[in-house]
């Protein structure tokens, strides 16, 4: 990995997690009824969306996804020789994030949705409900329990390696994660019920990413340079 190779990867991690935002906004802007919760929300505009938006979003997302792994892989080089245990579980959780991340968890988001507005139309909405909730726990929830398990794992190790100085780039950099943007732009939905703030709720993984790639991108120059790094 060195300097041109490393900006190319994350203009491509870039650009996918821009296309990962365009689909978590055509599932999740728009406005929940007042007092839902979050999966009654969700419900509740899946019936009042264009079918086609959850359809195209899931579709969108998923192939944006699996382009921010090569904006991710970029981190991999930069803590494998000061943190080799933490940098092989990075890679390994990253191998997981390009299997599951997109076809598995993403992709199934904007599916309910489609299931529950699709099955209440023919039979009602508590049976649409109840399908969809069962497609939740039966499908989509497992999936998502083991790519949590790596995906928190990974920006854990990602967080520490920043913190202490295991990379070229300073402390301060550890910020700049998917679990803290996750965190920061989810916890936004604090804010109020409108189609905008939803929208950056639902899209706190590719908001995160697009904070966290560019700057790195912006980095690299100053702090890492045209040094080196076997993969």
């Amino acid at each position: 990995m060195n300097r041109e190779k490393a900006e190319r990867y994350l203009k491509i991690g870039l650009f996918g997690a821009l296309l990962t935002l365009i689909g978590d906004l055509l599932i999740g802007a728009a406005k929940f009824p007042d007092g839902a919760n979050m999966i009654d929300g969700y419900f509740a505009i899946a019936l009042t969306m264009p079918a086609w938006r959850p359809i195209l979003g899931g579709m969108i997302g998923f192939a944006g996804i699996c382009l921010e792994f090569c904006g991710l892989m970029t981190v991999y080089p930069l803590i494998r020789e000061k943190m080799p245990r933490g940098g092989r579980f990075y890679r390994l959780a990253m191998y997981v994030y390009l299997a599951v991340g997109g076809g598995a968890v993403h992709l199934p988001c904007g599916a309910f949705m489609w299931i529950y507005r699709s099955v209440a139309g023919a039979a009602g909405q508590a049976a649409g409900r109840d399908i969809a909730l069962k497609y939740l726990l039966y499908f989509l929830l497992p999936v998502a329990v083991v790519f949590a398990v790596f995906f928190i794992g990974a920006n854990i190790v990602q967080f520490i390696a920043f913190a202490k100085g295991r990379t070229p780039f300073p402390g301060w950099y550890c910020a700049f994660n998917l679990l803290v943007g996750k965190a920061v732009f989810n916890g936004m939905r604090q804010l109020g019920n409108t189609a905008l703030i939803n929208g950056i709720g639902t899209s706190n993984m590719s908001l995160g990413a697009i904070v966290m790639f560019t700057a790195l991108l912006l980095g690299w120059k100053k702090y890492v340079g045209d040094r080196e790094y076997a993969l």
